[in-house]
C-alpha cells in the first residue's frame, strides 16, 4: 500500500500542475484580448482645458516696456497703466496722461499729409516697439480696419490676433490703437493672449476627429435652459426647444477666467452655435470636449 501510494502521488501532482497552468494561461489570454474600458480615465490624456496663469515676470516685462513706449520721464511722473487681469496686457492708457505716446514718423512720399501707406507703416513700427505691452508682436496680428474715432479728428486702427487654428472669442485677441493726425496715441488697449506658442501646442493635442460631432452637440441643447446677456446688458434665460433654428457656426477657442481662481484663464475648444433667426441670434458656446455651456450672448 505504501509503495502504491508513492507511485500515484507524482501523477496527481503532475496533472494538477498542468491544469493550473492551463487556467492561468486562459486568464492571461482573456486579459490580453479584453477591450479597453472606455469609461475609465486614461493616464495619457492631454490636460484640458489648457490654462494660462498670471505671471509676475510677464507683468514686470510689461511695465518695463511701458517706460519705453511712454518715455522714461512720463512713465516715472505719471500714473501707472491699467493692465488686464492674468494676461497683463494694456487695458487702457492712464487718464490725464500729460505726454501721450507717439507713433514714429514715416516719410514715403513728398506729400504734406501722411499717406495711408505711411500711416500703416507708423502703426507697424509702433506695434513692434509696444509688443510686450500688447502681449503680441506684429507677426501675430492682422489689420481689420482703420476708421474714424467717435470723438475728435482721431482714427482707430483695429487688429485681430489669430494664434490658433480656430478664432478667439469672448472678447480676446483684439488690439486697438487710436491716434491723431500728428501721430499722438490717445487710446491703446489689448486683449491679446500671450505665450501663444505653448498654448497652441497644448490645444493641438485635442484632436477634433475624436470630439462629438456638431450635430450631436446641437442635439444636446434640446430642452436646455440657456442664460445669455441681451443687448442692454441684462441677463435673460430661455429654454431651447425643437422649434428653434439651431446652426453650429464653427469651432472656436473660448478663453474663460476660472471662477475659483481669478489668476487663471482656461482656454476651451468650443462650438459656436446660433440659436434663432439670422437677424439677432443667440450665440451659445458649448465646450466641444465636455458639452458644458460656457457662455451665451446676443450675436450678429
Amino acid at each position: 500500500m505504501s509503495r502504491s501510494y508513492k507511485l500515484q502521488n507524482p501523477r496527481r501532482t503532475f496533472f494538477t500542475v498542468i491544469a493550473a497552468s492551463a487556467l492561468l494561461f486562459g486568464a492571461a489570454c482573456a486579459a490580453a484580448t479584453r477591450p479597453p474600458d472606455t469609461e475609465r480615465p486614461r493616464g495619457n490624456a492631454p490636460p484640458y482645458p489648457v490654462i494660462l496663469t498670471a505671471s509676475d515676470d510677464r507683468r514686470a516685462g510689461v511695465l518695463a516696456n511701458w517706460k519705453t513706449v511712454a518715455g522714461e520721464q512720463s512713465a516715472a511722473t505719471g500714473p501707472s497703466p491699467e493692465l488686464q487681469p492674468v494676461t497683463a496686457t494694456l487695458a487702457a492708457l492712464p487718464a490725464n496722461l500729460s505726454s501721450p505716446p507717439r507713433m514714429p514718423t514715416v516719410i514715403i512720399t513728398d506729400e504734406k499729409e501722411q499717406s495711408e501707406e505711411e500711416t500703416r507703416e507708423s502703426l507697424r513700427r509702433f506695434i513692434a516697439t509696444a509688443a510686450p505691452l500688447l502681449g503680441v508682436g506684429l507677426d501675430g496680428l492682422s489689420l481689420v480696419e482703420v476708421k474714424d474715432a467717435p470723438a475728435g479728428n482721431a482714427k482707430t486702427a483695429r487688429y485681430r490676433q489669430n494664434p490658433f487654428p480656430y478664432p478667439l472669442r469672448n472678447g480676446y485677441g483684439l488690439v486697438e490703437i487710436t491716434f491723431t493726425p500728428d501721430l499722438r496715441v490717445v487710446g491703446l488697449s489689448s486683449t491679446a493672449i500671450p505665450d501663444t506658442e505653448r498654448l497652441r501646442l497644448a490645444l493641438a493635442a485635442v484632436k477634433p476627429a475624436a470630439l462629438p460631432t456638431a450635430d450631436k452637440t446641437i442635439a444636446s441643447l434640446a430642452s436646455r435652459p440657456v442664460t445669455f446677456t441681451d443687448r442692454t446688458g441684462n441677463q435673460q434665460t430661455r429654454t431651447i426647444t425643437q422649434a428653434d433654428a439651431l446652426a453650429a457656426r464653427e469651432l472656436v477657442v473660448f478663453p474663460l477666467r476660472r471662477t475659483a481662481d481669478a489668476a487663471t484663464i482656461e482656454l476651451h475648444l468650443a462650438w459656436e452655435i446660433a440659436v434663432g433667426g439670422p437677424e439677432a441670434p443667440i450665440l451659445v458656446y458649448l465646450d466641444a470636449v465636455t458639452g458644458e455651456q460656457l457662455a451665451a450672448s446676443v450675436g450678429s
